[in-house]
């Protein structure tokens, strides 16, 4: 009995070893290559912000699969701690730079991620001389990046460039939890029919996004029957484009399909990865 009980500890740590190791990978920095000529897309830092309750598997395989499959650099990693103060770690990499953002704070609301983001814009900044950068957001990170885009963007020293958004859930009733309904009210040609209070919200303060932001919005179908990623509808993913009609230089949406378009495996999607690649690095 002895030697089982041994015998199944040394197994559980031959397992959860490794798989320590690459979480902890997940959260550093990993600068890899170098591209020959540089255009001015690839200069320009791209920050990945996760949704609720994200953490370093939110973004940290789909940085890595950029990295090489797009020659990206995981050059930093800001985290953000329980009290908002801001830890660097890497610096910015010349050649197609990206920054991984972790919060410690879980449970913390758009709003508040919002400031942080301008924090984080600021210390680019200030100490990395960054005027320029791109946004990209899975779930309630991409309300984060409106809510920054509506609110800070205007008094921040660093101009966003281009924004990607992921399973935005722009017009559901519950923006970091799952409801048991997956709200999916009808767009018509003035928006959606029923306008939820974070959609009413941005679209109060939508003319301070800056002139020139480029946006790509994808969303996630899981069957012809299944117009959802299993979380957030299209219509409520879709319904930006009548918040940035006026503001937005360029608008795109991709839409994923199939079985791996679920809410959780969008950021895992390789054909999420390839409209990043496009969209930023015009690849």
């Amino acid at each position: 009995m002895v030697g089982i009980t041994i015998g199944m500890i040394v197994l559980v740590l031959l397992v959860m070893i490794p798989a320590s190791f690459k979480f902890v990978a997940l959260g550093k920095p990993k600068t890899r290559q170098t591209v020959g000529a540089l255009e001015p897309a690839d200069q320009i830092p791209t920050i990945f912000l996760p949704g609720y309750f994200g953490n370093r598997f939110s973004f940290g395989r789909l940085l890595n699969r950029l990295s090489l499959r797009y020659q990206a650099n995981k050059s930093m990693v800001v985290r953000v701690d329980l009290h908002g103060r801001i830890r660097i770690r890497g610096t910015i990499s010349q050649s197609r730079p990206m920054i991984q953002v972790l919060f410690a704070n879980k449970l913390s609301r758009p709003e508040q991620q919002a400031t942080w983001l301008a924090d984080i814009c600021r210390a680019l900044h200030d100490r990395y001389g960054v005027n320029q950068v791109n946004l990209v957001g899975h779930s309630m990170g991409c309300i984060t990046i409106f809510w920054f885009l509506t609110h800070q963007s205007a008094t921040s020293m660093v101009t966003v460039k281009r924004v990607v958004a992921i399973a935005g859930p722009f017009n559901d009733s519950e923006i970091a939890r799952r409801t048991s309904d997956i709200d999916a009210y009808p767009l018509n040609a003035k928006g959606p029919v029923k306008k939820m209070p974070i959609y009413r919200a941005l679209s109060k303060r939508v003319f301070a996004i800056p002139k020139g932001i480029q946006v790509l919005n994808i969303a996630g179908r899981i069957s012809n029957l299944q117009q959802d990623d299993g979380q957030v509808s299209l219509n409520s993913a879709f319904s930006l484009r009548y918040l940035l009609r006026a503001p937005v230089e360029q608008y795109r949406e991709l839409v994923i399909h199939g079985k791996r378009a679920t809410h959780r495996l969008l950021h895992e999607n390789s054909e999420v990865d390839e409209g990043i690649a496009k969209f930023i690095w015009n690849l």
